[in-house]
């Protein structure tokens, strides 16, 4: 065996980039300025997650997880909701991260809002979870009669707690609604149910007690009424009927004593007023929201099934953590019952990975409610310790909230889970520079820095790490393991780069110099005839799973690009003999890890869509065997650190990624507390904007190798620069554009609006309003613009084959040439129509004259409502939705033609640029 050294992290020196276009300046929960992002990237933003959804042609029917659910999701930060079953017997499953037992020491389910119209048993059933407007929707039809839903959790208020569902009735005869209310799966803790007026409440508990060692327990009270009648309450039911043509909102408050003090009667009061006009008002703030939440960041890649995975993770996360709320355990708000590991915060990576991601997309508010559970525990630490006879604080594995945490007290061998913990805090100080912040977090730091000071074992040349698992219950001796080693590097060097920001503890400084100058290299072995990183000098050599062997790289932050050849091609020597691309722990940090030291990109990419494609349900929440939420950091990490990387002193644009594959984004966040937009065309980096947040001095890599760079700053003509490696002063807030020499600001600004690889500001569906003609039509009011014209409740129609033989088609003009990737059909059951209309066998064609059609994707047997297909990349000017079959054998229409075997086409959309 033999070892090999790595430099330590320094501290980052800065980036530079500039735009033209007006920031402005945000004041964070500590109070440090820090740059919003521009209208070009928010306007980026909102077209492109505005194409994707998730959808449901079946009910889901499990209510009783314990882990991610396959369910429509929704949330605020604080409560979540998923909905399962169909209209008849809907169950809206409520979560809140704050719902621990801490007598039990884990997380709770806490309530089910129970939503039955039994008149519409066996209906249709449609679901979409749409990330722009972050809400679900539902259609249900039967027998002609149709009950659309909305539901969202009001985003704009994480006190109150609003849970909203707005319900459309079409068609004859009354419905009537009962809604009733229960205490989560497998919580035993008292309950009672109550009315005030129209007001149906329920009660319920963590705890048996009030109070745990001075604590209080959590408690809740979820209220609910229903706006556009007068409910009746009879018993523990609030019961309404629904009338044709009219429209109703039940609106649902879940609070808690976290919440307010007087949480039972401020849950009724939010509620018992509230009217239609205010609801509508709600959701436009609502929508206002998560159009902000969107605008500060993007990216566009050829890659849909990726880029609609980048942007679902940011959804959940969005949906699942917010400031000034309890953190989110390892299924975040979304348990029907006791879930799997107590929920709670694991530290040996499943609580502090899902944070990570927060930063690169310039989302450090999500990231905002990681630190209080860790620093709060810094007495328990402590003491555990002192009881082992150590200095500064020893954490286990599992925490929680106080007094007694995760009920989880397992040590598994481990030292590092306090230096796990203290990664995110970390990372977040090198993207902010945020001094605040770091004085907030510093005593933590240092607390975990006195534990390796005293602990580590020098043997004459080198400090060891001993007897630290790896892998849990991994048998000692086990020495020198390599996530310990890197995590050990980066928390000292964290802790010296703050100390200089901070001005203080100069002596301190030494000494974690010296331990990083002195500390034990990674250690190395051959493995299948090349040189790889061993996970301990003695003890374990390999592991069959997890990503923990390429953990001293991501999140450690040890090596990248700059590092030493030989160092860099054991780490990818590594990534190639783990190839843990589809692991049931580890892949959220193997992928970044990937990217990090240049793996080859193409690999990268192709894998990760497999893992995608194999491991996400229709809410787009991507499942594991070991865990939950820390799944949302594998996309947006991966595509940040492919697309920037700022870690090792400089920034560089662009790193690792894959030839002829045009790309771009928008304000992501680099190290130096920068804010970076760049674009890739033809394999060539097209323009660089760095807005610098803190004034440092930035240091990059010419993305342009051997030509000189136009430099603007602030929209003014600054002169060129040329060299390998740059640095550039900046000043505070200032805006840098970078391009090849002969580039104008304009030419940059141009560039920068378009969509990815140019063309257009607006691509989305082409098919929008043009022109669309059909083989047939029964009746003017059913034409075939109506397929086209957004509007879902309108239709074209042909007529049956009867009274026009052959085939069906509807063709559109799309009034110039486009890129197309993606198509989509919304079917007879989409407005809530017998799922027998829906069509079954069709195609995409494609024509450059609109009279030579070639196939592009073809459908058979389809039984769903909607149709949502993603395709390789190609040009038409005409596209065509060509029918073979109108609707489903079942109906007897397709063997034995008749009035009602028409095509039913509600829209048709295509995508592209």
């Amino acid at each position: 065996m033999k070892v090999l050294k790595t430099n330590s992290k320094k501290a980052l020196s800065a980036l530079l980039v500039l735009s033209l276009v007006t920031v402005s300046i945000a004041v964070t929960p500590f109070g440090i300025g820090t740059v919003s992002a521009d209208s070009i990237t928010a306007t980026h933003a909102q077209r492109i997650v505005s194409s994707y959804q998730g959808t449901w042609t079946t009910p889901p029917t499990d209510s009783n997880f314990s882990r991610t659910p396959d369910s429509p999701l929704m949330g605020n930060g604080d409560v979540g909701v998923a909905m399962v079953g169909n209209i008849n017997s809907m169950v809206m499953v409520l979560g809140k991260n704050e719902f621990w037992s801490l007598v039990e020491g884990q997380v709770k389910a806490m309530a089910r809002l129970n939503i039955s119209v039994p008149s519409m048993a066996g209906a249709s059933y449609l679901a979409e979870q749409k990330l722009a407007s972050a809400q679900v929707n539902g259609t249900f039809g039967l027998a002609g009669n149709t009950i659309k839903t909305e539901s969202w959790v009001q985003a704009t208020d994480t006190a109150n707690n609003m849970l909203m569902t707005k319900f459309t009735y079409t068609g004859t005869g009354t419905k009537a609604v009962a809604i009733s209310l229960a205490r989560g799966n497998e919580n035993t803790f008292a309950s009672s149910t109550g009315s005030s007026g129209d007001v149906l409440y329920l009660d319920v508990r963590g705890d048996a007690a009030d109070t745990l060692s001075g604590y209080n327990t959590r408690r809740a009270r979820i209220a609910t009424r229903v706006i556009g009648t007068t409910g009746a309450i009879s018993g523990s039911t609030l019961n309404f009927t629904m009338s044709p043509g009219d429209t109703y909102t039940l609106i649902t408050s879940i609070m808690s004593n976290y919440d307010n003090a007087s949480y039972q009667t401020a849950a009724i009061s939010n509620i018992n007023t509230k009217t239609q006009a205010n609801v509508d008002t709600l959701k436009a703030s609502h929508q206002s929201w998560w159009n902000t939440f969107y605008g500060k960041s993007f990216i566009e890649i050829p890659n849909k099934t990726i880029e609609k995975s980048y942007y679902a993770s940011l959804y959940l996360m969005g949906s699942t953590s917010r400031a000034g709320e309890m953190a989110p355990g390892i299924w975040g708000n979304w348990l029907a019952r006791n879930g799997e590991w107590r929920g709670d915060y694991h530290l040996n990576y499943n609580y502090e990975v899902p944070f990570y991601f927060a930063l690169p997309t310039n989302h450090i508010e999500l990231a905002e409610n990681y630190d209080k559970p860790v620093v709060d525990w810094i007495p328990k630490g402590q003491a555990a310790a002192t009881a082992n006879g150590y200095t500064g604080v020893f954490y286990g594995v599992g925490i929680g909230p106080l007094p007694n945490g995760s009920g989880d007290t397992n040590i598994h061998g481990q030292k590092s889970n306090a230096a796990y913990a203290a990664t995110n805090m970390i990372m977040r100080f090198y993207s902010s520079y945020d001094t605040t912040y770091a004085s907030s977090v510093y005593n933590y730091l240092k607390q975990s820095a006195l534990f390796w000071q005293n602990y580590l074992v020098w043997d004459g040349a080198h400090y060891d790490i001993v007897n630290d698992a790896q892998h849990e219950g991994d048998v000692y001796p086990q020495t020198n393991g390599v996530m310990s080693l890197g995590l050990v590097r980066y928390l000292l060097q964290g802790c010296i780069d703050i100390s200089v920001s901070l001005n203080q503890d100069t002596a301190l400084r030494a000494t974690w110099q010296n331990i990083l100058n002195t500390l034990s290299p990674f250690p190395t072995f051959t493995r299948n005839s090349q040189t790889v990183f061993r996970y301990t000098e003695v003890g374990r050599d390999w592991n069959g799973d997890n990503s923990i062997g390429i953990q001293h790289i991501y999140p450690g932050g040890q090596i990248g690009l700059s590092s030493e050849a030989a160092t860099l091609q054991t780490a990818r020597n590594m990534i190639g003999q783990m190839a843990r691309w589809n692991d049931g722990n580890g892949s959220n940090t193997f992928y970044p890890a990937a990217a990090r030291v240049g793996y080859d990109p193409a690999t990268i990419l192709s894998q990760l869509n497999s893992f995608i494609t194999g491991n996400s349900f229709n809410n787009m929440h991507i499942h594991t065997n070991g865990g939950g939420i820390e799944n949302f950091n594998t996309v947006p990490a991966a595509m940040s650190e492919m697309m920037l990387q700022s870690f090792q002193n400089k920034l560089r644009i662009f790193p690792n990624w894959p030839s002829n594959t045009n790309a771009k984004y928008g304000d992501l966040r680099a190290s130096g507390a920068y804010l970076v937009s760049s674009e890739i065309r033809n394999n060539q980096v097209q323009y660089v904007r760095i807005i610098s947040e803190k004034g440092r001095t930035a240091a990059f890599v010419n993305p342009w190798v051997g030509q000189t760079i136009r430099v603007y700053r602030n929209g003014v003509d600054a002169g060129t620069v040329s060299g390998a490696e740059i640095s550039l002063a900046t000043a505070v807030n200032e805006t840098i554009h970078l391009a090849p020499n002969g580039t104008s600001l304009a030419t940059i600004n141009s560039m920068m609006s378009q969509t990815l690889a140019g063309g257009g500001t607006s691509p989305g569906n082409v098919a929008l309003n043009k022109t669309a003609t059909a083989s047939d039509v029964i009746n003017a009011s059913e034409s075939a613009d109506k397929a086209v014209d957004a509007n879902g409740t309108t239709k074209w129609t042909s007529n049956p084959p009867s009274s026009t033989p052959g085939d069906k088609w509807l063709k559109v003009n799309l009034g110039g040439t486009f890129n197309i990737t993606r198509w989509v059909v919304k079917h007879a059951g989409s407005n809530g129509e017998a799922a027998t209309y829906n069509t079954k066998n069709f195609k995409l064609q494609k024509s450059n004259d609109g009279n030579v059609w070639t196939d592009v994707d073809a459908v058979t047997n389809n039984t769903a409502a909607s149709t949502d297909r993603t395709v390789a990349s190609f040009s038409a000017s005409y596209v065509r939705l060509y029918i073979t079959t109108s609707v489903q054998d079942g109906t007897g229409y397709v063997t034995v033609p008749g009035d009602r075997s028409n095509a039913r086409i509600y829209e048709f959309e295509v995508y592209g640029t």
